[in-house]
């Protein structure tokens, strides 16, 4: 059974520092029993409240609300109709809302009458509540009814009554970033009653971008994903909804400006109950591929797109909003770099390399089959300099070191190393970038790998067919080293 989503992030900004420890690291809880705000329940209408309600024009929507009591809602009435200002906002909106995403293709969520319930809030229309969350949260929708062949749900929405001392730029903004979230929920239900948080929130975080390009709240949330590239993509925090799962709609807005919004309402269709148990990542990953690409190389972009944020955006392709999220946290620093890590699927690690200039040689002591790296040179070279494409990609398996490339600029490089892949396992090894004698650090010279020149010199084992590209990335795949085939991976 699909339960209510109850948002208790008070405002899409700043204002997340100003909440208790346990509400900065949750935007959602979960309320079990629904119950319409005129009959009780978590957040209701009070006695002394005299409700009243009004129709879109369309007659799709019904928005319920005080005009006199505890949960009064703005009355304000500018154009003078007798009708509340906000009250018919909140009703065209909703309905708007719901037509953007019928055009985009997606269905149309289930109503009352279709579930066998009557009129319920007096009405087969959609009904909203303004009611008074009391800074405890802006908006939930919340099942009425669930079939459980196919396993469906119908229901409403609560938004906060006035957003009095929320953080949102206006009313406007307040609305539609309540509106496209939460109803887009109600579009989840019409196809399945259950999902994996961080594809339900993450999604309806997309959602809000889809409905208004401008959302304030969409830049915010997923910028957050960029505190904890680390972490798998479907493998948030336990504990009450975090937002993590909200901050995976940078993955799915990658999805949608890469692979169009068609992807997404295809693996929502791919998701849809059939008395078969649906795996996200697999569905996704089919649907990629109907698309003409593959979850590789489409994940080792987006890590890159994410490198190239806030002060190192500009110079490579990225993120529309890239300037307004991050920058991403690095994982280790310095002249050469020297890392016993574990890359869990679809998530990345960065190092930032300090390199005095000319060979570059890397190495590592395990398996790392499914990991794939990139190496990004920065514009002057400097550490606050815009990153810019990768002048070398390589993926790595059995244990080898190899030079990565001959004679580089001294200067500030990043390296990106993320599996790119989905995987029940982490892959964790040693390895190492810098010099050759770095490299040996990591993985001593092979036993008799060395080759010797005419002067009788043994050199470095490993000299690799790497290909370079300063002005453009290189194609995966291209590194080998002595027929070693290099490869890569994901994490979640």
């Amino acid at each position: 059974m699909i339960v209510a989503l109850l948002l208790v992030l008070a405002s899409p900004a700043s204002a997340i520092e100003c909440l208790t420890p346990l509400l900065a690291q949750q935007r959602a809880l979960f309320n079990p029993m629904p119950t319409r705000p005129t009959e009780g329940g978590m957040f209701s209408f009070e006695d002394d409240d005299v409700v009243e309600y009004l129709d879109s024009e369309d007659g799709s929507v019904r928005v319920h609300y005080s005009v006199s009591g505890s949960s009064v809602t703005i009355l304000d009435d500018d154009d003078s109709d007798g009708l509340p200002d906000f009250a018919q906002l909140v009703a065209a909106t909703t309905a708007a809302v719901f037509d953007h995403y019928e055009s985009l293709g997606f269905r149309r969520p289930l109503g009352e009458e279709e579930m066998g319930l009557g009129e319920v809030g007096g009405s087969y229309a959609f009904d909203v509540y303004l009611v008074d969350f009391a800074g405890q949260g802006d908006g939930a929708f919340s099942a009425d009814s669930c079939d459980s062949q196919p396993n469906v749900c119908s229901g409403f929405f609560m938004m906060e009554n006035d957003f009095a001392g929320y953080g949102y730029s206006n009313l406007t903004q307040a609305v539609n970033t309540l509106t496209s979230h939460e109803l887009f929920h109600a579009v989840q239900a019409a196809y399945e009653a259950e999902s994996p948080v961080w594809w339900s929130e993450g999604t309806a975080t997309l959602a809000e971008r889809l409905f208004d390009p401008d959302s304030e709240d969409f830049i915010h949330l997923a910028g957050y994903y960029l505190d904890d590239t680390g972490r798998s993509l479907d493998n948030p925090p336990t504990g009450p909804v975090p937002t993590f799962a909200y901050a995976t709609a940078l993955w799915w807005d990658f999805m949608n400006v890469r692979l169009g919004t068609d992807a997404i309402v295809a693996l929502q269709q791919a998701l849809e109950w059939d008395g078969a148990d649906k795996d996200t990542l697999t569905e996704m990953q089919a649907v990629i591929e109907a698309n003409g690409s593959d979850l590789a190389t489409e994940w080792s972009t987006f890590t890159q797109w994410n490198l190239a944020t806030k002060f190192r955006a500009g110079a490579m392709e990225s993120h529309e909003y890239a300037a307004e999220i991050g920058p991403i946290d690095i994982s280790a620093m310095g002249a050469t770099l020297e890392d016993d890590n574990r890359f869990y699927p679809l998530a990345a690690s960065y190092y930032q390399l300090q390199h005095p200039g000319g060979e570059l040689w890397f190495s590592h002591d395990d398996d790392a089959t499914g990991v794939i790296f990139t190496l990004h040179p920065v514009v002057d070279g400097t550490e606050s300099g815009a990153v810019e494409p990768a002048l070398v990609e390589w993926t790595p398996t059995e244990p080898a070191w190899f030079q990565v490339a001959e004679d580089l600029d001294a200067g500030i490089y990043w390296l990106v190393g993320t599996q790119a892949r989905i995987s029940d396992s982490s892959q964790k090894f040693l390895f190492c970038l810098g010099d050759a004698a770095q490299a040996e650090i990591c993985l001593a010279a092979p036993g008799d790998t060395g080759a010797t020149d005419d002067t009788g010199d043994s050199e470095p084992p490993g000299k690799c067919g790497c290909t370079s590209a300063p002005t453009a990335p290189v194609g995966l795949g291209l590194l080998a080293m002595l027929g070693l085939t290099l490869g890569w991976r994901r994490r979640e």
